[in-house]
């Protein structure tokens, strides 16, 4: 097998070996083929020159140049040498002669490249193609660094105005200012022996001098039994009132039986009016509270509490200190809030400011409780007296300790009456009057007295004790000035108020 496979070698070898001995003496016969036309087409060349008529020398010139770029035909071979013509050779001679040869023309090797040429003049731009689709959202970069902070822009147009929101705390007491130039003399005013602020009941004088003897009266009748008995009452110490006053003479000895019997207790619990305000004193503030000991006369303090929220108060030493505004500060729990707060046994009552907590404060011994009062509206400006900023009424009269609230229900006026030592509520009595008829209201003798919404008029009268409505109707006051503050002091029995930063005293009238 080995040895059948080398001759088949062999014989492909050599067929090989033939062919191109074949080859090569096909082109040396085209060789000599193509020399013999070139020395025919040289000579041929020769006489058509001579015949010629001579060119231009433009023409002559790009004929040149043609011959330079293709004129040159090579010939190598081992019997001849390269031969250069610079002849004028019609084309058609050397189409012809290319054709004669079957399309094989010599030609040299090439040459080296030549220089690049000018840059030409840019293009014109391109139309934008067709936008592609968009790809998908890539991931969110890195924040970058905040930018510098551009020039404000132009004035925007105001807005509209917004809902008052409710008062901050009050800022601290500035400096006094000076004293102010001395104002007109006013004129003089009406004599008024209605309000007087009574001072501490003074030592008993010494017995006066008996009077002169009175006229004979008119014969009276006898009767010693009778008698004996008027003379018994007149001089018990059961019977009060001016009715039951004690003669200094025998003025009354007989007459007695005409006289006619006093005005009941229940008539004489009953507002029937109430005199011309006397002023107190002038602060700066529209709303605030002032208020004093209701049953302990010797203690001459006052308490101010500026504003309708804060965190202390002001106490001063008596009515003198307050004219001449001298006083200490006494810093409370949380803060307060409404103008409703009462000071009862050295003790201030106040509602905690955002909350329905009632807080007993007391004023000279570190002490405090607290009195949640349920179902009450305390907070979001929904006021029982919206005129003075107040949830929460806290009075004192000769019944005990009463907190004045709405109900967060139906809204009506509710009151609670309140076990001042254990502090906590012993009943609520609900008027069922609507808080948004009120202006504001005290309470008086167990009996609860509300205002109409100017403040003008009480219009509306109920008995606690017996938990029904009485009739009770009169005028308040003439001004229609913001009133902060009302409220009956068991201490004189007058009303004291708060109105426009003036704090004034009203004397009741009770009976009918």
């Amino acid at each position: 097998m080995e040895a059948a496979g080398g001759r088949a070698l062999l014989a492909a070898v050599g067929l090989l070996s033939a062919l191109s001995a074949a080859g090569t003496l096909f082109l040396l016969a085209q060789w000599r083929e193509l020399g013999a036309a070139l020395r025919d087409l040289e000579a041929a060349g020769n006489g058509s020159v001579r015949g010629l008529p001579p060119a231009p020398a433009a023409r002559t010139k790009r004929s040149r140049r043609g011959e330079r770029a293709r004129g040159h035909v090579r010939a190598e071979s081992d019997e001849m040498l390269m031969m250069l013509t610079y002849s004028m050779v019609p084309a058609r001679v050397m189409v012809d002669l290319c054709n004669s040869t079957k399309g094989i023309c010599l030609t040299g090797p090439p040459g080296p490249p030549g220089p690049p040429g000018l840059h030409g003049l840019p293009g014109y731009n391109g139309s934008d193609g067709v936008p592609g689709t968009p790809g998908q959202k890539g991931e969110p970069g890195i924040n970058g660094k905040r930018g510098k902070i551009g020039l404000p822009g132009p004035k925007g147009d105001q807005g509209q105005k917004g809902e008052p929101g409710e008062m901050g705390l009050p800022g601290k007491d500035g400096m006094p200012g000076g004293k102010g130039a001395r104002g007109a003399k006013g004129q003089k005013g009406d004599a008024n022996n209605d309000v007087i602020l009574e001072g501490a009941k003074g030592e008993p004088g010494p017995p006066g001098l008996p009077g002169p003897p009175g006229p004979p009266g008119p014969p009276g009748k006898r009767k010693g039994k009778a008698k004996a008995e008027l003379q018994e009452n007149i001089y018990s110490s059961k019977c009060t009132g001016e009715t039951c006053a004690v003669p200094n003479d025998d003025t009354l000895a007989g007459k007695a039986e005409d006289r006619t019997p006093g005005p009941s207790k229940k008539a004489e619990c009953v507002i029937t009016s109430v005199g011309s305000p006397v002023h107190f004193v002038s602060v700066q503030q529209t709303f605030g509270t002032w208020m004093r000991e209701p049953a302990n006369i010797s203690d001459e303090r006052i308490w101010l509490t500026m504003h309708f929220s804060g965190n202390y108060i002001k106490e001063y030493e008596n009515s003198n200190a307050l004219l001449n505004d001298s006083y200490r500060i006494i810093n409370i729990t949380g803060f307060f809030y409404g103008c409703g707060h009462a000071v009862q046994n050295n003790h201030l009552y106040y509602q905690k400011g955002g909350t329905n907590d009632i807080l007993k404060f007391g004023l000279d011994k570190a002490s405090m409780g607290t009195l949640p009062m349920k179902n009450a509206l305390h907070h979001g400006r929904n006021y029982l007296f919206s005129n003075s900023k107040t949830y929460f009424n806290i009075a004192v009269d000769e019944k005990g300790l009463w907190i004045i609230y709405a109900s967060s229900t139906d809204e009506t006026i509710m009151v609670a009456h309140i076990d001042e030592e254990r502090f906590s509520v012993i009943r609520t009595i609900n008027t069922t009057y609507p808080k948004s008829k009120a202006g504001n209201a005290f309470i008086a003798c167990g009996i609860l007295y509300v205002t109409d919404t100017k403040d003008m008029t009480v219009s509306f009268a109920f008995d606690l004790l017996k938990e029904k409505q009485i009739d009770a109707r009169f005028e308040l006051r003439s001004s229609q000035s913001v009133l902060a503050m009302l409220s009956y002091s068991l201490r004189d029995k007058n009303l004291y108020t708060w109105e426009n930063g003036s704090l004034m005293v009203y004397p009741v009238h009770f009976g009918r």
